[in-house]
């Protein structure tokens, strides 16, 4: 009887990576089905799921809608129907082996017939990386089917070399190549490139519908509550919640409130507690852009739920948790808190709007604040 085989620590190691992959892939899976549930009543899904049928895919795409309208997941799902084949928009739980194990390769950006270009950061896509995706497909061999998809999300964050670079390639389509970009803007997006796409309109899930979605990825329904008026996909809203700069505004505000400490103390608490500081002023090595990119973060949020939170109170949307009931009501009791609360709100927003590398942060919070305390006093 031949003895176990003794796995080495790199043996141990790249199981658990494949596990580990495995969960995710499952776990993908698992979200991009109730997706597909979900779309399945849009109007949009239809068009596509027709497309597909009857082998009428147009060259080029672009859809365009409010952020969190499933644009990005809808454009995704496409891709992957594009090229498995499928016939009207693929319901991964019903395919087979093969045409699953492709959609993980496309998801996961393995697939050499599938690029997907990310424009949801903060700088511009440039004409290199447009020119790269014409040389990688004209480079590379074609799976089975033959078809090859490019996916540009936030396609408006491009540079006008890069859009130039994008046009020609629209101009001139390869045969089984198939372009589908997503816009938030489309307007932004040169005339010439969206006359050569079809173009696919989506609309913003209802706020109820959002708000069910994140907790039922198990988001806090607390944070869940108030990251739905700043963000619009479960994945966006997931992000911001995990992210210390909605944590420290969310006790600002409940500072601002009085629900938690004083609303006298919150400038003081604002430069010595919940202001970052620079690697000079803490010397704990933080970046200076660091600490001024979770500054610029903290108070755009924190100006944004003061917005909302006047906004509660003069349409009596005094909902859970029970401190910010209270305190919504609490800002309803007094006699003139129509004019208070619209003065404030336009106080909070105009701050909110000023946040930005050139002002000096800390002066403009405490001109905020001196602002909102004059207005009960008029």
């Amino acid at each position: 009887m031949a003895g176990k085989v003794k796995l080495t620590a790199k043996d141990k190691e790249a199981i658990a990576r494949e596990k580990e992959r495995d969960d995710a892939d499952l776990e993908e899976q698992r979200r991009r089905e109730e997706f597909y549930q979900l779309f399945q009543s849009s109007p949009v899904f239809a068009q596509l799921d027709a497309a597909l049928k009857q082998d009428r895919v147009f060259h080029a795409y672009l859809f365009h809608g409010p952020r969190g309208s499933l644009k990005e997941e809808a454009a995704q799902l496409f891709a992957a129907s594009i090229m498995t084949g499928s016939r009207g928009l693929l319901k991964e739980s019903e395919a087979d082996e093969e045409t699953k194990t492709a959609v993980s390769q496309i998801y996961r950006g393995d697939h050499s017939d599938f690029i997907f270009l990310n424009g949801g950061r903060k700088e511009a896509i440039k004409k290199e990386e447009v020119d790269e995706i014409q040389r990688r497909f004209s480079m590379t061999a074609s799976a089975a089917l033959g078809r090859k998809v490019y996916l540009i999300s936030h396609a408006e964050n491009s540079s006008i070399g890069a859009m130039n670079g994008l046009l020609k390639f629209l101009e001139e389509p390869a045969d089984n190549v198939y372009a589908i970009l997503t816009a938030d803007n489309p307007e932004r997006i040169l005339p010439t490139i969206r006359s050569r796409c079809m173009l696919v309109p989506f609309q913003p899930l209802g706020k109820e519908v959002l708000r069910e979605l994140c907790i039922r990825e198990g988001l806090d329904e607390e944070d869940v509550r108030f990251i739905s008026n700043l963000a619009f996909s479960v994945r966006e809203i997931s992000e911001i919640a995990s992210g210390r700069s909605y944590q420290t505004a969310k006790k600002m505000l409940k500072q601002y409130l009085n629900a938690e400490g004083s609303r006298d103390l919150l400038f003081v608490d604002y430069e010595y507690r919940y202001r970052s500081k620079t690697d000079k002023e803490a010397g704990e090595g933080i970046r200076y852009k660091d600490a001024r990119d979770e500054n610029l973060d903290t108070l755009n949020m924190f100006f944004s739920l003061l917005v909302m939170t006047f906004r509660d109170a003069l349409k009596n949307d005094a909902s859970e948790p029970a401190w910010y009931h209270k305190a919504v009501n609490q800002l309803r009791s007094d006699a003139d808190f129509i004019r208070v609360c619209t003065e404030r709100m336009n106080i909070a927003a105009s701050a909110r709007d000023r946040v930005n590398r050139n002002n000096d942060l800390s002066l403009l919070f405490a001109q905020a604040v001196a602002q909102l305390e004059e207005v009960s006093n008029d």
